[in-house]
């Protein structure tokens, strides 16, 4: 049986201060693909497992008996908190077992598990290993099976529902589509907040809605104008992007524009943007920008959510080199907004994410000016950086203004 290999941990990028646009993109992007489940904590699915190489392959006696799912629980617990160092061929015999088994002997499974005298934690993560495998054989089953729940799954948990729920809307949209509605209906997702908001129902609405885009696009339209105006660009940016082939595209543009109030709709679009920069760099963004054919304020929205996906969203140091790079596509993009967006960037670079300090940033910010012969990165960065630093900081750098006026406007603002 073929293992999948070790799964990269997900690091998330702090909540920005408020640069605008750029302060749902690194963030919130992330944030979105962890819900949905592109990297949430893999070592609940068993996709950390190595191939192990069996000394033994004719004695299948060994996965006939009983599993002890306390011992089980207490590798998997050693397996997180050594960052994946354990004893890798017991993990790899249960993933062997586990796609050995039925749909109806995982529900068994699980329904021992439950009867057990386990912690919340251990009995939620042995939850999670036994619904990977149920939710690739059966799809219905699994989201039959937590329908109880559906309002109270943490984010790792209902992003691989959601998932599920898309897996079944593929090969039966209309059932897909039905279940759903029941759920609604029986007051699954019925929300607690002040606001209304069931962040669950919005992960499962946008799971089937990505499917049914490409399918059925009356039915997408249908199930996004039944959901508040206010939760429409959300819900849609969710939308996987595995669902959401190039070819869907134009209609997704088309479903963003008739359903999404006009001030969220750049939200909308670069939500979405963020998947195609983590996944296919600014190429990517490129082709869907050409795709979804946006206004000039809404492109400026997607190439800021790019940039900040594309650079911030990994460990990597940002040089010179990748800000020359950033800038002459961003150029290629919305040549009018390069210098501010290379302004909130550095800003952002030095105060949360630490990839440069403030001297390299603001100096970074100088030479850019220079350079451009305005002073528009340098006005940006220092904006940026009294609004969430330091004002006295932000007064020092702000005396490098080469333009006179637009340097004493700044320090009267800084006053």
């Amino acid at each position: 049986m073929r293992l999948l290999p070790p799964a990269v941990a997900l690091i998330l990028v702090g909540t920005w201060f408020g640069l605008q646009r750029l302060a749902i993109s690194a963030t919130e992007s992330e944030n979105m693909m962890l819900q949905k489940g592109i990297a949430a904590v893999r070592y609940a699915t068993l996709e950390t497992a190595a191939p192990a190489k069996s000394t033994a392959p004719d004695r299948p006696a060994r996965n006939k008996g009983p599993l002890d799912w306390k011992l089980i629980a207490e590798q998997l617990s050693e397996m997180q908190r050594s960052g994946g160092i354990g004893d890798m061929r017991a993990i790899t015999r249960l993933q062997q077992r586990l796609q050995a088994m039925t749909p109806q002997e995982i529900v068994a499974a699980l329904d021992e598990i439950a009867a057990l005298d386990l912690s919340a934690a251990a009995r939620a993560l042995l939850e999670r290993v036994l619904m990977q495998p149920l939710m690739q054989k059966d799809p219905e089953l699994a989201l039959d099976r937590f329908s109880d729940r559906l309002q109270t799954l943490d984010a790792a948990v209902g992003g691989q529902l959601a998932g599920a729920l898309r897996d079944w809307a593929r090969k039966d949209a209309s059932k897909a589509d039905a279940w759903l509605d029941q759920q609604i209906a029986a007051g699954k997702f019925d929300s607690k907040a002040l606001d209304g908001r069931s962040q669950s129902r919005m992960l499962f609405e946008g799971s089937l809605i990505g499917v049914l885009l490409t399918s059925n696009p009356s039915a997408a339209a249908r199930r996004l104008a039944a959901l508040p105006e206010d939760q429409r660009a959300d819900v849609i940016g969710t939308f996987s992007i595995n669902s959401l082939k190039d070819e869907s595209l134009p209609a997704f543009a088309k479903l963003v524009r008739e359903q999404v109030p006009e001030s969220e709709r750049a939200r909308a679009f670069a939500l979405q943007t963020a998947q195609r920069a983590a996944q296919g760099g600014y190429a990517k963004v490129t082709d869907y920008l050409a795709r979804i054919r946006p206004t000039p304020d809404q492109r400026i929205a997607c190439v800021e959510q790019a940039v900040a996906t594309s650079m911030l969203s990994n460990d990597k140091k940002i040089t010179r080199d990748d800000l020359d790079a950033l800038r002459e596509w961003v150029g290629s993009q919305t040549p009018n907004a390069t210098d501010n967006i290379t302004g909130k960037l550095l800003c952002m670079a030095a105060l949360r994410t630490r990839k440069l300090d403030f001297a390299e940033a603001s100096e970074l910010a100088v030479q850019y000016s220079l350079a451009s012969g305005n002073d528009d990165v340098l006005i940006t960065f220092v904006e940026n950086w009294a609004v969430g630093s330091s004002k006295e900081q932000a007064r020092v750098l702000a005396e490098k203004i080469s333009d006179g006026k637009r340097r004493a406007e700044m320090l009267k603002r800084l006053e």
